[in-house]
Order: C-alpha cells, then sequence, then structure tokens
C-alpha cells in the first residue's frame, strides 16, 4: 500500500494569487477504499498543522512507553481510540463509519501516516512539493 501527498492546482484567486489544495492519495491492494476513506481522508481533520502532528506523536510515544494506557485523539467530526491492539478511527458524520472493524489499523500503520503527513506540512506549497511512503 503507497501513501502519495502532493499538491494540485486550485487556480488564481484574484487577491491571494495561486491556490494549491492538499491530495492526499492511497495506492495499491484490494483495500485502498479503506485505507482512503479513514486513513487519508481524516488527517486534515485531526492534524491541520505541524503542532497537531506533534502533538498526537508525542502523545503516542507516552502511550508506547506505558505512561498512559488507552488514547483519544478528536478531530473535525472524527475520534480516534488508540489501544493495545489496534486504532480504531471513527467519523462522526456517518453512524456506518462509527466503530467498524474497517477503521480499525495498526499503531504502526497510523504513526506512518501522520510522520508522512508531517513532513508534508514542512514543505512549501508547491506543485512539486510531494511525500510518498509505503505501508
Amino acid at each position: 500500500m503507497k501513501l502519495k501527498l502532493y499538491y494540485s492546482d486550485g487556480g488564481k484567486h484574484p487577491v491571494l494569487g495561486q491556490i494549491y489544495h492538499q491530495r492526499q492519495e492511497f495506492s495499491g491492494d484490494l483495500e485502498v477504499a479503506r485505507y482512503q476513506r479513514y486513513l487519508a481522508n481524516t488527517l486534515t481533520s485531526i492534524a491541520q498543522n505541524i503542532e497537531d502532528c506533534d502533538r498526537i506523536l508525542s502523545k503516542i510515544k507516552m502511550f508506547e512507553e506505558g505512561k498512559i494506557k488507552t488514547l483519544e485523539v478528536e478531530g473535525n467530526d472524527v475520534d480516534i481510540f488508540i489501544s493495545n491492539n489496534f486504532v480504531q478511527i471513527n467519523i462522526n458524520v456517518n453512524e456506518d463509519w462509527v466503530g467498524q472493524e474497517e477503521g480499525r489499523f495498526s499503531l504502526e500503520e497510523f504513526k506512518a501516516v501522520l510522520s508522512a503527513w508531517r513532513k508534508f506540512l514542512n514543505l512549501p506549497e508547491t506543485l512539486s512539493s510531494e511525500i510518498t511512503t509505503e505501508l
């Protein structure tokens, strides 16, 4: 499974100038839709900037060190619950996307996606800025 993070052309605004849209896109195997919905599409809801990424990654480190037993990350219409067994991502705008097994991922997958997103947010907003990571 491969995650590509990049900017697309949003056109020219008369006052703001060139507009870029952040894109998150999974490709690879049969579970692309699941990874796209729960991991890629929720990134901007839980981590809109580098500071959000750092805060979440710091809490994950505390969890891994045993300083906290469970971890909940709240975002815009998204809740993420981290326990010893898995990461559960709930998209609250649709009841069918809450508490579902398809919203479960390993902690390693979640950290890899969040870390790639953090690196991407450090890049300048240009069409040539891109991060690709393998899960």
